[in-house]
């Protein structure tokens, strides 16, 4: 919100709780009223749009589909119908882990309910508004409040619970402040980049890894009842190696720092 408030006039959307923070305008909608997205477009006349809403893993399942793909759908027709720059936030969750690291236009193979909806999300901008920029992000993370994630395993490990975390899923994760910046530079300073585009941090962590650095980072007790499991021994829809390719970032000038090099400001 930062980022796009001081490029211009920010306005923000909502569903179940309200934003907060430098916005000019907050406007409750529900992406599983098209007539709302439409009218919402209407009233508020963008000339970009940042869809960063999803239904995530967690969620009830019904509602993958709805949100993930037709909320999606809906929002991109609008962007269509009025020319208006989309920038449209998928997930590397799209593939199936086996065949990274994966370049920016891979073919989706996702394993779960909610990587298929994603998928099926990114389709379905592309085919409505071709021009869009499809971007395939990560783990996001901050520094300035706890992200949900490493929440879950503090609450796990304060309860006195061994927390289990997978050695065998690697993934790339990302500053929410750089995909901020980078979602904001796509939308304004690159309009001519269209297709899916991955954008994560460049450095490569097993959730493990990642889970103990955000654990010591916010001085989380109990670390010592940490359990490393393997995922591929627990479930067939976790993707296991799902590291990117971040060539068109890279030359696009995005920020793509690193989960150390953040720590270590």
């Amino acid at each position: 919100m930062i980022e796009a408030a001081a490029r211009g006039e920010a306005i923000g959307t909502y569903f179940a709780h309200r934003p907060t923070g430098p916005l000019d305008t907050i406007v409750h909608l529900n992406l599983l009223n098209p007539d709302m997205i439409r009218d919402v477009v209407a009233r508020t006349k963008p000339t970009a749009i940042i869809h960063t809403a999803a239904a995530i893993p967690g969620a009830p399942p019904h509602t993958f589909d709805a949100v993930n793909h037709l909320g999606a759908l809906a929002v991109a027709a609008q962007a269509a119908a009025h020319n208006i720059r989309l920038v449209h936030v998928s997930t590397d969750v799209v593939h199936d882990g086996t065949a990274a690291p994966y370049k920016d236009d891979a073919t989706p193979h996702p394993l779960s309910d909610y990587g298929r909806s994603k998928a099926a999300g990114e389709h379905a901008v592309l085919t409505v508004c071709p021009a869009a920029a499809i971007v395939r992000t990560s783990l996001i993370y901050g520094l300035e409040t706890i992200d949900t994630g490493t929440a879950g395993f503090a609450a796990r490990l304060e309860r006195g619970e061994p927390l289990r975390l997978f050695h065998d899923v690697i993934r790339q994760p990302v500053h929410a402040p750089d995909l901020a910046a980078a979602l904001v530079l796509l939308a304004l300073d690159h309009q001519d980049t269209s297709g899916t585009i991955n954008v994560a941090g460049s450095q490569t962590l097993t959730r493990e890894e990642f889970g103990r650095r955000m654990l010591q980072y916010w001085n989380i007790g109990g670390q010592d009842r940490i359990e490393p499991v393997a995922a591929a021994q627990i479930s067939t829809e976790i993707p296991l190696d799902l590291r990117l390719s971040l060539d068109r970032a890279r030359s696009l000038g995005l920020p793509l720092t690193g989960v150390d090099q953040i720590l270590d400001r």
